[in-house]
């Protein structure tokens, strides 16, 4: 019976963690720097009916009412999240493109990123 207990507590869990990027869709997008911003954990970033839980957030020039984000925190995507954020610096003092793949979620203007790269064009 507690398994049974756990097992459904998992799923709840579960599909409570899961559900807010069940309509995503993975977009790529690309543009220049026109805002970075980072900022304290947990302070979110966006309206609350549009919000991002994210420490770097910025803007491309090509999407001007987006913004997009992530996690700057000590995990396992510490490494490649610092990473990021060192092309995007790059970028922004280079004037270079950036390339993203976000999980962009029907309605909503702010997307959690998983990937960026830079080009010199």
């Amino acid at each position: 019976m507690k398994q049974l207990i756990k097992l459904s507590i998992t799923v709840c869990l579960f599909f409570l963690f899961t559900s807010h990027y069940a309509n995503a869709q993975l977009l790529n997008t690309s543009g220049k720097i026109s805002l970075l911003r980072i900022h304290d954990v947990g302070t979110k970033y966006g309206p609350p009916n549009d919000q991002i839980d994210s420490e770097v957030i910025f803007q491309l020039d090509s999407q001007p009412t987006r913004a997009f984000g992530f996690q700057l925190r000590d995990n396992n995507n510490k490494l490649v999240h610092q990473g990021m954020v060192d092309l995007l610096r790059d970028a922004l003092a280079n004037n270079f493109r950036v390339h993203v793949d976000y999980n962009n979620i029907p309605g909503k203007n702010n997307a959690t990123i998983i990937r960026v790269w830079i080009t010199k064009n």
